[in-house]
């Protein structure tokens, strides 16, 4: 009796359907929706929810007004571990154009006090939602307010609240500078409206940012598990909002010979470890970065997030082989949400 067999086919790859989404959107969704009429919008947009879903189940998609062309379509992350994906889709799509343009992050709404969200047969005006704030020096925790949320069940009150504070004051920056979030059934009288977030967020940045737009670095001191100092230096904010293709975590042990007081390294190997950073960093270019160090006596671990679709983590491992002064030990693993630099995050 002859052997049967079933023929499988295979699944494209996920920057083939990537590919594949950007060249149907060019050829004919782009024009169609843009053109305008509900009939070829209404069926392009039930196309657009199949060919993303194809990418990930992961992804989702917003289409509003742009801030530069007429429409911005954004395809952006339901959860942190699809932010990466969502930055990759974006950076396979077209040059914006005069009708067109793209982003992997909801925007802040201009006319957000006009906005209303419909969520399981309640609305949410946007004018309706109140926020109370819990200012940390570099973040910000609110408790918010909307009349509707006590008439959804407790598992759903986040939704509307995270939509909203979304076209508030826009997905990364929510995401980089408002720590805790708590749907609240009480007003006090001492909430704000959501858009005054918009106000607290400027202030943070501009305290956490220099004058280029790059995160400074604080210093921090304490006692490691052993009873030993350790030093760390970390970049604020420490957060993977704007830098979401860097998904690898990768930490470089790197043992030294001459130490200074208080356990930090001094002489030629406090020289040959920045030129060591500075050269591991030069070479990652765009595609990761560091952004902390920890100190102890005799040793230095640099952490590093990569993205992990390119050859960074390989290159830093082989870029640090040759430490003159001891061992090098080196690890790398997916970490989406940098939970392995949560220790050291200053909020």
């Amino acid at each position: 009796m002859g052997l049967r067999h079933r023929l499988r086919k295979r699944r494209p790859s996920q920057d083939a359907m990537v590919r594949a989404f950007w060249q149907w959107w060019e050829s004919e969704a782009a024009e169609k929706i843009c053109s305008g009429g509900e009939v070829f919008a209404d069926a392009y947009v039930k196309r657009l929810n199949q060919r993303i879903s194809r990418i990930s189940r992961g992804l989702a998609w917003e289409l509003g007004a742009g801030t530069v062309a007429e429409h911005e379509l954004v395809i952006f992350a339901e959860q942190p571990a699809q932010a990466a994906l969502a930055r990759r889709v974006l950076k396979a799509a077209p040059a914006p154009d005069l009708h067109w343009e793209y982003s992997d992050r909801r925007q802040a709404a201009a006319d957000f006090e006009e906005l209303t969200l419909g969520i399981s047969g309640q609305d949410f005006a946007a004018e309706d939602f109140r926020v109370r704030l819990l200012l940390n020096r570099y973040s910000a925790d609110i408790a918010v307010y909307h009349p509707n949320l006590a008439q959804l069940p407790e598992d759903k009150r986040m939704l509307p609240v995270s939509v909203m504070l979304d076209h508030a004051i826009g997905q990364a920056d929510a995401a980089a500078w408002i720590g805790i979030i708590e749907p609240v059934l009480q007003p006090h009288p001492e909430d704000i409206p959501l858009t005054g977030l918009r106000e607290v967020v400027d202030r943070l940045r501009a305290g956490a940012l220099d004058e280029h737009g790059q995160p400074i670095w604080e210093e921090l001191h304490g006692v490691a598990a052993d009873g030993e100092p350790i030093t760390a230096v970390v970049q604020v904010p420490l957060v993977p909002a704007f830098w979401p293709d860097f998904d690898q975590h990768v930490a470089i042990r790197l043992a030294y010979q001459t130490e200074l007081g208080g356990g930090q390294p001094g002489g030629t190997s406090a020289q040959r470890l920045q030129e060591l950073e500075e050269a591991l960093s030069a070479g990652l270019g765009a595609d990761g970065r560091l952004v902390a160090t920890e100190t102890t006596p005799g040793s230095r671990t640099l952490h590093f997030y990569v993205d992990s679709a390119t050859a960074a983590a390989w290159q830093l491992e082989a870029g640090s082989v040759d430490w003159p002064e001891g061992q090098v030990g080196v690890g790398a693993e997916m970490d989406p949400s940098w939970s392995s630099v949560k220790h050291l995050r200053l909020r």
